[in-house]
């Protein structure tokens, strides 16, 4: 007897209008007793925690939508019904035959797993019992995932479930191993992998796609649990589960149960696993969810190793950053002899630092990468700094904005650089921070809660700095607002001086060529203005377009044009200077 027969024998018994409640125990109670309990629906409800009176309700549910004679019965003795059963109908089941179980209150097995629900809206009694649409496609054969789980939801099945705990907390720094760790330890073969539910839907999709499957649940974290989230792990009592986060999870914020916690460690894949992983060796060191993802993403490039690098670190810099493929190199920039030197001697520490460390003594005292600051006023050369010393070391360059990195919401902070250094890590890139004091300024006294959490985001800034084994390079104009612990961990503070009348010469015949320029256009008076090099760079553009619109070579005229707007642009008077 399969539910489709029993719902067809159970139901006109129990809407026919003469029967007594002996007559419908006379009727029933030999059916009920002949129903097997290894009928799928029955399996289900099992897995589900139910007991016999629960199973036989829940395969009187499911016979009911898959029986259109039960539907039609209930439909005919109702015509404003639903053509399901109600929870009057239950109950009195209950009573007659299994001593008033609550068959489908709120604390119910079948509740509690999400395998049926109550509608609401009806007087009590009537109000129908309805089975999850996903529940009846799974039973009628249907193999498609719940379309309510939460995106890149996946089942995995194992060869054989090898663990024996049941509620597992994990926590770590690496997805990949904290997901592995969990997989060992936990009983199912099969196991539901899950990441940030955030709605009623996602939890409750979650809690009947395990139990359909006969599965492990892992949920996957990047906050902690939600009250809605608490909830629903507390009623599925029945689910061997585990909980990943990176961090422990506080114990007041999960549900109860005999919890066993497990941290993993090794955050960085091995050489030789990461031959064996994409058969070939590199340089860059990657964690195992790094490794994981550059091998999935090869293929997809046919097999350049460097494109992939690049591809999954743009998946995480395009939010908050600007990728620069630099081209200038340092005949372009025109500085003081000695801040050149320093610029030079930066890029060689990030090229012999490796060395350093593997070869020499004083090796375990060099840091895990370059940290360093540029200074100086707004168009002494900074960001063309940074673009040489990229060229130089045949890196890219990042520029990072400030404005998408830094989060009002407390903690969003600290993530968006988490993903920021991890991109960049795995990249190859240098990270400019432009006018950084933004983030990287001066701790402030604790007056209110946000000056209190604007602190630790710089603390946290500086540890994840001295672990970052790539290139960090910040601008500032304000040397001064630079926040004291993190000078201290700079290697090294170069400052950028306003040019002088020689360098500006310079820096005008770099962008006028002689022959582009009218014979009346006197460099050595040009050198005169006190002007940046950005600001020469501004005026020697814009004038060259304005030569270029008149089919002539550049006048005395285009570029006192032109100077007058980048002033105007500053904010100074345009007769501040004069030619």
């Amino acid at each position: 007897m399969n539910a489709s027969e029993l719902a067809q024998k159970v139901v006109p018994a129990i809407l026919n209008p003469e029967r007594t409640r002996e007559s419908l125990r006379a009727s029933l109670e030999p059916i009920f007793k002949k129903y097997p309990l290894d009928n799928p629906e029955g399996l289900l409800a099992q897995r589900a925690g139910c007991d016999r009176p629960s199973i036989v309700a829940f395969a009187l549910c499911v016979g009911t939508e898959l029986s259109l004679e039960a539907t039609n019965a209930l439909l005919a003795a109702d015509r404003f019904g639903s053509g399901r059963l109600t929870v009057g109908h239950l109950q009195e089941i209950a009573e007659v035959f299994f001593e008033g179980a609550s068959l489908v209150g709120p604390a119910s097995p079948l509740r509690r797993s999400r395998l049926v629900d109550v509608a609401e809206g009806n007087p009590f009694a009537a109000r129908p019992v309805v089975v999850a649409s996903t529940v009846m496609w799974a039973l009628t054969g249907d193999v498609h995932q719940d379309p309510d789980l939460p995106p890149s939801s996946q089942l995995m099945v194992a060869e054989e479930g090898k663990g024996v705990h049941s509620s597992i907390l994990v926590s770590g720094p690496d997805p990949t191993r904290r997901r592995d760790l969990a997989l060992a330890w936990l009983p199912l073969r099969a196991s539901l992998v899950v990441k940030d539910p955030s709605t009623t839907d996602h939890w409750s999709a979650c809690i009947r796609e395990a139990t359909i499957a006969n599965s492990n649940l892992l949920i996957e974290l990047e906050e902690g649990l939600s009250e809605e989230g608490i909830r629903a792990l507390s009623d599925a009592v029945h689910l061997p589960m585990a909980i990943l986060s990176e961090a422990p999870l506080d114990i007041d914020s999960i549900p109860t149960r005999s919890w066993t916690e497990l941290t993993t460690t090794n955050q960085m894949a091995s050489s030789e696993e990461v031959r064996d992983a994409i058969e070939q060796e590199i340089e860059n060191p990657l964690t195992f969810d790094q490794l994981r993802r550059l091998k999935a993403t090869i293929p997809l490039v046919d097999g350049d190793v460097p494109r992939a690098f690049r591809r999954l670190a743009d998946q995480r810099l395009f939010t908050f950053g600007t990728r620069i493929s630099p081209e200038r190199s340092w005949e372009d920039l025109i500085i003081p002899d000695l801040q050149l030197t320093e610029l030079r001697d930066l890029a060689n520490r990030f090229r012999y630092s490796e060395h350093v460390r593997q070869n020499s003594k004083a090796g375990r005292f060099v840091p895990a990468g370059i940290l360093a600051l540029l200074a100086g006023v707004s168009g002494t050369g900074k960001t063309l700094a940074a673009e040489i010393l990229a060229h130089d070391l045949n890196l890219e360059l990042v520029k990072i904005d400030l404005s998408a990195l830094v989060s009002k919401y407390i903690g969003e902070t600290e993530k968006n650089l988490d993903q920021v250094f991890e991109a960049a890590a795995l990249g190859g890139a240098l990270l400019l921070f432009d006018e950084g004091d933004a983030i990287f300024g001066q701790r402030s006294a604790v007056n209110d809660a946000r000056d209190r959490y604007a602190n630790m985001e710089v603390s946290y800034l500086l540890q994840r700095v001295e672990t970052f084994s790539g290139f960090v390079l910040i601008t500032t104009n304000l040397a001064g607002n630079v926040d004291d612990a993190f000078r201290r961990r700079l290697q090294i503070m170069i400052e950028l001086p306003e040019p002088d009348q020689t360098a500006r010469r310079a820096i005008w015949s770099l962008h006028l060529g002689e022959n582009e320029c009218a014979p009346e256009v006197d460099l050595d008076e040009l050198a005169k203005l006190e002007l940046t090099g950005g600001q020469i760079r501004n005026v020697a553009v814009s004038a060259a377009i304005l030569a270029a619109a008149s089919a002539s070579l550049i006048e005395l005229d285009d570029i006192q044009l032109a100077l007058k707007r980048e002033l105007r642009q500053q904010g100074r008077l345009a007769d501040s200077l004069r030619l």
